[in-house]
């Protein structure tokens, strides 16, 4: 089905083309998935399965840059770049948008990893809001990817923790 989203995008996918290409009747498609949106946030669920790898380079930031560099990278690219034409849908339709909030969710999880991991070893001095970091961190991806259709590049990822990171209650001598 990828390769479908590949050639006609969400917008000129069909349950009939999915059917023809599959092989199947639609009838069998429908009795598992109600719905275009359904069918499209199943498979996007089985191909971000594999959950990208929370980094751990020993610092804050080389964690956050390291995050961010691999979501902008995912985003650029294959199913990653597939999925930010489908989010572009999420207003229009509650799956999409659960779909888009699970992303969101594994995201937020992401960032409270890495700012436990800062706090264990005193980078952190003060409190921080995962989840408003994660937002920070993600909005830009997030806008290139879907509205703008321009990858985040590496240099912009750096400045963006750079930029972030000076807002936050960090030992600054232990950053990097």
């Amino acid at each position: 089905m990828l390769d479908l989203l590949e050639t006609d995008g969400y917008a000129g996918l069909t349950i009939e083309g999915v059917a023809r290409r599959s092989g199947v009747n639609k009838t069998t498609l429908y009795r598992w998935w109600p719905s275009k949106p359904s069918l499209v946030a199943a498979t996007f669920r089985h191909a971000i399965a594999r959950d990208l790898p929370v980094p751990d380079t020993g610092t804050l930031h080389g964690d956050l840059t390291a995050l961010l560099r691999s979501k902008a990278a995912f985003f650029a690219d294959g199913p990653g770049r597939l999925a930010a034409d489908v989010l572009a849908h999420t207003g229009a339709d509650a799956e999409l948008g659960r779909l888009a909030d699970e992303l969101l969710g594994q995201h937020c999880a992401h960032v409270a990893e890495l700012t436990g991991r800062a706090r264990a070893r005193g980078e952190l001095t003060g409190p921080v809001d995962d989840a408003l970091l994660a937002d920070l961190l993600l909005g830009p991806v997030w806008l290139r990817a879907v509205v703008t259709h321009r990858p985040l590049p590496p240099a912009d990822a750096d400045a963006l923790v750079d930029t972030l990171l000076a807002g936050l209650p960090t030992d600054r001598g232990r950053q990097r």
